[in-house]
This record gives structure tokens, sequence and C-alpha cells, in this order.
């Protein structure tokens, strides 16, 4: 399992930037006519079902083969996890760029009644929990569909 690693962990990097990239600019357009707002939080699951599937569809390449649940559930919480850092970088940077300064984000933890420390574990734990089942789920789909495939090629080459 270890040497699908580094393959499988630049696979999903690739994807999950280049998808929020994608859904950051198509929420900019779509603000602008004032739907943006309704459709974040459902873009964030698409770039972790986009993600997700390219990693379960690169394993199931590799082991020609669905991956087991045991599998799955193992590669899945190690890729949330690299989603949970990769969307960290991205917050970083959104509000380097944006020129938030420490302060105004000290004020938005207090008016949540926390410090800046305890709001961002708070913010890393809730996305890590949301974020695992839809990478599952990405995973599981898209190690599907390449199983699937592989059982019909399998069928027409016994032939």
């Amino acid at each position: 399992m270890t040497s699908l690693l580094p393959g499988l962990l630049t696979r999903f990097t690739v994807v999950f930037i280049a998808a929020q990239l994608f859904i950051y600019l198509l929420v900019l357009v779509l603000d602008s006519f004032g739907w943006g707002d309704s459709l974040s939080s459902a873009g964030n699951v698409a770039v972790l079902i986009a993600a997700g599937s390219s990693a379960g569809s690169f394993v199931a390449e590799r082991l020609k083969a669905r991956p087991s649940w045991g599998m799955s559930l193992k590669l899945s919480a190690l890729l949330a996890v690299v989603a949970v850092l990769l969307g960290g970088l991205i917050l970083v940077g959104v509000v380097m760029i944006n020129g938030i300064t420490g302060v105004e984000l000290e004020m938005l933890a207090g008016q949540m009644d926390m410090t800046p420390i305890t709001a961002a574990l708070v913010l890393a734990g809730a996305s890590l929990a949301l974020s695992f089942p839809v990478t599952l789920a990405g995973f599981r789909i898209g190690a599907g569909q390449v199983a699937k495939h592989l059982e019909k090629q399998a069928k027409l080459t016994e032939i």
C-alpha cells in the first residue's frame, strides 16, 4: 500500500487544487449574479468528490481491482487530512491576499467566544469530520467505476 502513496497523494492534490480553483472562479462569476453564496458549500462537496474519485480510480487501476473497505477507509482518512491541510493553506493564502490582519481574525474568534487557536482547532476538527465521509464516497465511486471497467475488459478478453 505504501508504494501507492506518492502517486495517490500527487493525483489527489492536483485534482483538489484544480477543482478548488475552478469552483472558486465559478462562485466569483455566480456571485456577480447574486447566486454565489448558495453554491459555496456545494462547491466544497464537489471538490472532495472529484478529488476522492480521482484517488479511488488511481488505486483501482494500480490494484487492478476494487480496493477493500478497510483500505478505502484508511486511504480516505489520510486523504481527508490532506484535504483539510490543503484547505487550510488555501485559506491562509486568501487571508494574506485580502490583507486581513491578525487583529481582525482575533475579533472574529472573539465573536464566537473563542481564542484564535481554539477557533482554528474547531474549524479543523469540523472540516475533518465533514470531509471524511464525502472523500470516502468519492473514493468508492472512482474505484467502483474503474473496477467495473476492468471487469468488462476481462470479459471481453475471455471470449
